[in-house]
Order: C-alpha cells, then sequence, then structure tokens
C-alpha cells in the first residue's frame, strides 16, 4: 500500500521533509520513502491513497497516562485544592469506589480520545489491581494502540494509609503489588504482536513507599527488562524527603536506590538541578514533561530548554483528563513550547522541532522501542499520522512543523495507521465503538459519583 502526495515529516537523523512525498507500507513495516513520482514508479503495483497534500509524521507517544482518571475529567476544576485535600477528597473516593467495568470504561474514553487525537503508544503509571488489569490489557489488544501498562507496586504503611485516609482499595501490600505485577508481565508483556509492555508503576517515594521496596523492584526490572515509571520531583515535599534521608536531592536518592537507568521515566520532574541531569544523562533515564498538568497546578515548570541542552532525554506526556483535561498531545505541543519560552524568558529557548522531538523520537526512546517506531524509515514500523491542513486555522503553510505544533489540534488528526493497520481514517475509529463509549461513560459518571458520596457545587448558580 502506498500513502501518496503528502508533505512528510519523516523525524529520521537528518529531519527531512519531503514534499509530494510518498510511503510504501507492506505488513506493518515501512519498506520505502521518498519523493511521490520516484516511489510510484517503482512499485506500481501497489494500492494507493492519496493524502491530498497533508501532513504526515510519526504517531505521538504520551510518556505519562492515568487511563482510570478519564471519568474523572473536570471534576476538581470548581476550586483550589491542597495535593492531599485533593487526593483524598475527591480522587480516592472515586478511584477506590469503582469497578473493573468502570476502570474498563474509563480506559476505553482515554484510549479512544487518544487514537482520535495522533497518539499511537504510551505509557500509563498506576494501574491499579481493582481497576481490571485483565481486561484494560484485552481493550488494549484490540484498540490497536501500543501501551505500557505501569501495574502500581506500593510499600505503604497501613497506619500512614489511615491517616492520609487514603480509599482502602487504593492500597495493596508490598508483597501482593509485586508478585501481581510479575504474573501480568508474564501474560501481557509482548502480546498483541509486540504491542503490549508490562512495566513497574511505582508510587512516590516517601509516605507511598519504604525506600528499600524500590531496590527490589529495581533488581526485578533488570532481570527482566522491564521499565519503571513513577511520579518524581514533582512537588518541594519530595525534595524534603529525599533530604530527610540524607541525600542532597530527590535524583541522588534514586540513583541510590537503583531506580534510575534507561527503562526508568520520570514524570514530572520539577525540582532538579545540573548535579541531577548529569546522572540522568549518565544512566540514560528519560523524563516525561507534563507541560499541560505542570501548568495547570502551582509547584513550577520542569526545566525541560536546559535539561535538553545537558543532554537529558525528555519526552512529554499530558498526565491525567483530570489534572490537564484533554489526552491532546497535539494541543500541548504548543503549551510545552509557550510554557518553556516564558520560563526562560527565550524566544529560543525551544523551536517548533524541538516539541515535535519531544513527541515523537524522543517519546520512543522513553518507550524502549527507538529502533522500531518515532520516526518514519525503511525497516521501522508503520506507526504514523495523517493531519488534515485543509482547514482554515492551517492555512497557508510556510513551515509544515510550525503549523502542526502552533495552529493544530487533536481534531486535526484525520487518519491513524499503527503496524501498519488503518486505525482511524476520516475521523472514524475502525477499532473501537465511539456511540457505545460515550455512552457507557455518561452512565458510570453518575453512578459512580452516587457511590462515592461526592458531590460538585458550581461556582454559578444552576436551574
Amino acid at each position: 500500500m502506498i500513502f501518496e502526495n503528502a508533505t512528510i515529516l519523516t523525524m529520521n537523523p537528518k529531519r527531512e521533509i519531503i514534499e509530494r512525498g510518498a510511503i510504501v507500507v507492506e505488513g506493518k513495516k515501512i519498506v520505502a520513502i521518498g519523493k511521490q513520482d520516484e516511489i510510484t514508479t517503482k512499485y506500481p503495483h501497489l494500492s494507493r491513497i492519496n493524502c491530498n497534500g497533508n501532513l504526515i509524521l510519526p504517531g505521538l507517544i504520551d510518556t505519562h497516562v492515568h487511563l482510570a482518571q478519564c471519568i474523572l475529567r473536570g471534576l476538581t476544576d470548581d476550586k483550589k485544592f491542597e495535593l492531599m485535600e485533593w487526593l483524598t477528597g475527591r480522587i480516592f473516593p472515586l478511584l477506590g469506589n469503582m469497578t473493573p467495568e468502570d476502570g474498563l470504561a474509563s480506559s476505553s474514553l482515554c484510549v479512544l480520545e487518544m487514537l482520535k487525537s495522533g497518539t499511537t503508544g504510551f505509557i500509563e503509571v498506576l494501574l491499579t489491581e481493582h481497576y481490571g488489569f485483565e481486561g484494560i490489557a484485552q481493550m488494549i489488544e484490540t484498540s490497536g494502540i501500543r501501551a505500557a501498562l505501569g501495574k502500581v507496586v506500593m510499600d505503604m504503611d497501613p497506619a500512614i494509609r489511615d491517616e492520609i485516609k487514603m480509599h482502602p482499595k487504593m492500597w495493596e501490600t508490598r508483597q501482593v503489588s509485586i508478585e501481581n505485577t510479575l504474573k501480568m508481565y508474564d501474560r501481557w508483556n509482548g502480546a498483541a504482536d509486540g504491542r503490549i509492555q508490562v512495566w513497574f508503576g511505582a508510587r512516590t517515594a516517601g509516605e507511598w513507599n519504604r525506600p528499600d521496596m524500590y531496590d527490589e523492584i529495581s533488581k526485578l526490572a533488570k532481570e527482566r527488562n522491564m521499565g519503571i515509571t513513577i511520579h518524581f520531583a514533582e512537588t518541594p515535599g519530595d525534595v524534603a524527603y529525599a533530604k530527610s534521608q540524607g541525600f542532597r536531592s530527590p535524583t541522588e536518592f534514586a540513583m541510590a536506590h537503583g531506580i534510575l537507568g534507561p527503562r526508568t521515566v520520570l514524570a514530572h520532574y520539577i525540582h532538579s538541578d545540573a548535579e541531577d541531569w548529569k546522572l540522568l544523562v549518565q544512566t540514560g533515564t528519560t523524563v516525561s514533561h507534563n507541560p499541560g498538568s505542570n501548568q495547570r497546578e502551582p509547584w513550577g515548570p520542569a526545566l525541560v530548554a536546559r535539561m535538553l541542552k545537558a543532554g537529558v532525554n525528555v519526552s512529554m506526556g499530558c498526565d491525567a483528563a483530570v489534572a490537564n483535561n484533554a489526552m491532546d498531545m497535539v494541543r500541548d505541543l504548543r503549551v510545552a513550547l509557550h510554557a518553556t519560552r516564558v520560563f526562560e524568558k527565550d524566544q529560543a529557548a525551544m523551536s517548533p522541532e524541538t516539541a515535535l522531538e519531544l513527541a515523537t523520537i524522543n517519546g520512543a526512546k522513553a518507550m524502549g522501542i527507538e529502533d522500531q517506531v518515532g520516526s518514519l524509515e525503511p525497516g521501522k514500523k508503520a506507526d504514523f499520522i495523517i493531519i488534515d491542513l485543509d482547514k482554515p486555522h492551517l492555512q497557508p503553510v510556510w513551515n509544515p512543523v510550525a503549523t502542526l505544533v502552533l495552529s493544530a489540534l487533536g481534531s486535526d488528526v484525520d487518519t491513524v495507521v499503527i503496524d501498519g493497520k488503518i486505525i482511524m481514517q476520516g475521523r472514524k475509529v475502525l477499532t473501537m465503538d465511539e456511540e457505545a463509549i460515550l455512552a457507557n461513560i455518561r452512565e458510570r459518571k453518575a453512578r459512580l459519583a452516587e457511590k462515592a458520596g461526592v458531590k460538585i457545587r458550581l461556582q454559578w448558580p444552576v436551574l
């Protein structure tokens, strides 16, 4: 099959842009890419899809996702909460009262939204037992998306659990959480023709975990080449905890407990400095920058431009719909660019090209699959998206990268291809029942709120 008549952002090592280009897909892989006339002459027997002059680029990779929280979108936008009040007052009661059916409904909505906005792969950070891991993994398999599913591991003292009023279903013992993660790894890692990975989704260092748990999971992860993902250096409390343990910074705490490495993704990572970045580069650790979430919360920006200059692999994530409101990576490209420029007070602090690298090749490296996806090159998997440029807000196109990053939205994604299979075409996802997913989530949202005893009081009167 040939996808022709397109402007192609290859993201290859030379970052070549091919005008009037074409991509040849056979099976799951790209076998050729180049100028349309050359490609169609060389492969006259293949069927063609006319891309109508639109933009083709690698599928976007979201490196920090909370599948189960999509059902909570907009839940905490009515007032400002402190972190623990936010968690224990609203988030935990709702998440704790979720059934596996609720977890599947929320996860399906999240995956549907990601596919419709051009995300072809993602890393889930905290998939707890009662959300129904098996059902969610099965949905991932049939949807066609790539996923690294971070199954939660934790080691919290029951007394602390009760003190912070953590919902009992959100709590698991260290032994059970690790054992169940390894069971899911044995069952699902490499499933769906390699599209599914199973990682350790570790809860935050501090009251959530005893330090030696990290030593245990890092050893287990290295033995199996498993990934580890964790919220890290996100708040001033994370810094205070590291210092209480005798370390200069959270990063040095992580280094001492084996957390850092080429299969580790640190989410948010706001509190760090040049000494910390040397450790990340030395170990090959990835940072997941969450610009939409970080702009919404008060903890400050991640020092993205400085980390990139130091050689850190920085990827990008939308976080959760309850913390960022949309799982739209295209939208968050410009959020990342603008936030960095404002913080550094420098228009050159981040270019559109750098922003796109965060969401493509850097994301692929974060997932450990940069040899398979993240750029459009012969021999790599055919994971790409098509942006419909035939819209007033996307014309005229002087610079296709700038147009994508600064003008486009996820709703401009027309087509999604993963593993050589067309997953979405003409804005219709072919592997999921959108109408049924939306109807299901509307019904479950009201039922879940009643069950959890959570009431929303709007700032304006509702008649």
